[in-house]
């Protein structure tokens, strides 16, 4: 079994990651799920929830991740998301502004309740610190 595996994270906009991991955690819709090197093939549909990398050093790299799909195999993992994020380029400050306009929204509460998941998943990897 090999100890590492190539990660890649991609949103519709640019890639975000891509290198040597030793695992990757997220949540799926059915779940959490922790794929390490050599793990069965994967294809999962991801929620709105942070994605966390570990690397071979130990060091951490933390994703938001708002929507998408996993898929693992033969050593390769790769995220697709329409908007991902690293938690070193949140903008704290805006996710928290945003979080209190919705927070006082009465539209469309199904599309307020998804935007409003987007900022707390933004919030808690802001203050995570990477």
């Amino acid at each position: 079994m090999a100890a590492t595996m190539q990660v890649e994270v991609v949103s519709a906009e640019k890639r975000l990651f891509s290198g040597e991991a030793a695992a990757v955690y997220a949540r799926s819709l059915e779940g959490e799920i922790g794929i390490l090197p050599g793990h069965q093939p994967a294809l999962l549909a991801l929620d709105i929830a942070p994605v966390k990398i570990e690397l071979e050093s130990g060091d951490v790299e933390r994703v938001a991740v708002h929507n998408g799909f996993l898929f693992y195999q033969g050593g390769h993992l790769r995220i697709l998301a329409d908007i991902a994020e690293l938690a070193s380029e949140i903008d704290a400050q805006r996710a928290e502004q945003r979080k209190r306009e919705l927070e006082g929204a009465t539209d469309d509460e199904d599309a307020r309740d998804e935007s409003l998941k987007k900022q707390e998943v933004r919030l808690q990897l802001a203050a995570s610190g990477n």
